[in-house]
């Protein structure tokens, strides 16, 4: 069991990790068309942005390109992801000084635009804008309704998944440094446990009972305020056996939404990791290939279904493909087994 658990800690963390990267180059595409005019009829691997994209998001294209990101590399919130990454590794738990002091430093290398960094995005911005003010980092959150928080908490479910109360603690801290909306929050906190209870061995099929469960526990119960983020990896259970097929997986995409907001990406990742329990290229692909905000969606799929098959799951050439693929995989390693150098 225990190597069954280290698997699973390793394969959500790698697999988060490979759908941000997977997502990069062919990021924001709205149309469809347009998706498959420069990319092909299905993305299978890691892509490069087009530097002459003509539509309304060429510009980030351009700028991504230009700051010498190609197939494999990180977004900025991958980046993020990964300075979690280090400095839960390099503790052993989670520091949150730690942690915002390489937050600073990267902050100190952006000037409060979108196009700065790997491009940088609103609840980035506005934590930039509350840092420069002078805001104490425990204050200094976006109401932003993204995913980004909700992503990088797959290093503090692989570190703590056999306590959840101190991972509830740890991972909502962590959370409202840069997303502080209390439903959004809950939401992201939420998906987290979820990842824990993979992790652990509990199968989608118990999941939702699994939180019902945690939700009574003291710490947890005033953390998410609505039952709604307890049954929506339910519901991906439900959707994902209708006698009716969504053919492809990839429009599920567009029918729960293709913009940011974490209430489209989830329930398109839970839906996907129900649909594709056992195939993780399968589940990661379509959520790419569903255009929008491909990026965070195959994100949180990577890492729910990295969970689920483990990092032996996970092909071998996205693994290999992933820019600075084996340090993050000597990170992970630390976590996953709980040894920190602090």
């Amino acid at each position: 069991m225990g190597e069954d658990r280290y698997e699973a800690a390793m394969g959500g963390l790698l697999g988060a990790f490979v759908g941000d990267a997977l997502g990069l180059g062919c990021h924001w595409y709205y149309d469809l068309g347009e998706l498959r005019s420069d990319y092909g009829d299905w993305i299978s691997n890691y892509s490069t942005s087009k530097p002459d994209r003509k539509d309304r998001f060429g510009s980030i294209a351009k700028l991504r390109y230009e700051a010498g990101l190609r197939a494999g590399d990180l977004s900025q919130t991958g980046e993020v992801t990964m300075h979690l990454l280090e400095s839960v590794a390099m503790r052993g738990g989670y520091d949150p000084d730690d942690f915002t002091s390489r937050l600073d430093t990267l902050l100190a290398t952006l000037d409060g635009s979108p196009f700065s960094g790997r491009y940088t995005d609103r609840a980035m911005r506005d934590v930039w804008k509350q840092r420069r003010a002078g805001m104490a980092w425990p204050h200094a959150g976006s109401l932003t309704d993204t995913a980004e928080a909700a992503i990088r908490s797959v290093v503090l479910a692989a570190r703590y998944y056999d306590d959840p109360e101190c991972l509830a603690r740890e991972a909502h801290r962590n959370i409202l440094l840069t997303h502080r909306d209390r439903y959004i929050a809950g939401l992201s906190l939420t998906f987290c446990l979820t990842l824990s209870g993979l992790i652990k061995g509990i199968p989608l099929s118990g999941m939702r009972g699994h939180l019902s469960e945690l939700a009574e526990k003291d710490v947890i119960k005033g953390l998410v305020p609505s039952f709604d983020a307890l049954i929506q990896v339910g519901n991906g259970a439900v959707a994902a056996s209708l006698p009716l097929q969504i053919e492809p997986a990839s429009l599920v995409c567009s029918l729960y939404g293709l913009p940011c907001a974490l209430v489209f990406m989830l329930p398109a990742a839970y839906y996907l990791v129900h649909r594709y329990p056992d195939d993780f290229e399968t589940a990661v692909l379509s959520a790419v290939n569903g255009g929008g905000n491909n990026m965070a969606r195959a994100a949180l799929t990577g890492a729910l279904s990295g969970a689920m098959v483990g990092i032996k799951g996970i092909p071998e050439r996205l693994l290999s493909g992933l820019k600075d693929g084996d340090r993050l995989l000597a990170l992970a390693q630390k976590v996953a087994t709980k040894k920190g150098e602090a």
